[in-house]
């Protein structure tokens, strides 16, 4: 084999010299990617745990299920206090004898929900968040009929949203334990939406915004009211 002469020999020390640059100058932005705005490995591994389906004796928990036991014990670390004041504090009788009740069997339901919660292995929060914190500041910070109207409005806003929660883990879950604890929940919810409907303070901006809808019938003309519609069985046939 011929022996490279001395410009050859240049030229191939320039060319390894230009291809080792491109290699470690493509890896760098690569490895400073990573270190300067990439997504951290660790951020990402806490969030796919938290979107992580398990199996349980009970069938699969699926992160829905999780929530829900966080948000019903969430539920109670505010409107127990809120409840206990209200009795005190309210200038209606049917608001500190309705909001009391509701603290009552929030309690109960608290107790339900740390025995789902212990068998599932869910951690479960020991404060009220800071919007609920705030919630509470605003209804301490009030007096007379402001402070029933304030109360109400806050709970039966907070019990609204729950209840829609409750009704979607109800129907979807597939963990026998949770179902169960969802059917629970859902007779608690509605009697607090009941006792709170009681107090005559709950208004339409009490209320959460209704579910969006794609496929609702036109509104009837009020002066052209639409004869009532027939029986199933009658159109169905069979």
């Amino acid at each position: 084999m011929r022996t490279p002469g001395p410009h050859a020999a240049a030229a191939c020390m320039l060319t390894t010299a230009l291809a080792t640059a491109l290699l470690l100058g493509g890896c760098a932005p690569m490895a400073r990617q990573s270190g300067d705005g990439g997504a951290q490995p660790s951020r990402i591994a806490a969030e796919n745990a938290r979107q992580a389906t398990v199996s349980t004796r009970w069938g699969p928990l699926g992160p829905a299920d999780r929530a829900l036991l966080v948000q019903v014990r969430q539920a109670a670390l505010w409107e127990i206090p809120v409840g206990r004041e209200a009795a005190r504090r309210a200038s209606r009788p049917a608001t500190r004898r309705d909001l009391a009740e509701i603290a009552r069997r929030h309690e109960r339901l608290d107790e339900l929900d740390r025995g789902v919660a212990a068998q599932l292995d869910v951690p479960l929060p020991d404060r009220p968040t800071a919007e609920q914190l705030s919630w509470m500041s605003e209804i301490g910070g009030k007096s007379g009929t402001d402070y029933d109207k304030t109360a109400v409005a806050r709970l039966r806003m907070a019990q609204g949203l729950l209840y829609q929660r409750i009704a979607a883990v109800r129907a979807s879950t597939r963990n026998t334990l949770v179902r169960r604890f969802a059917k629970q929940c859902e007779t608690f919810v509605h009697t607090h939406m009941t006792l709170l409907e009681g107090t005559g303070f709950v208004t339409g901006d009490t209320l959460p915004d209704p579910p969006a809808v794609t496929e609702a019938p036109e509104p009837g003309g009020a002066n052209q009211p639409r004869p009532p519609a027939p029986a199933a069985t009658s159109v169905i046939g069979g």
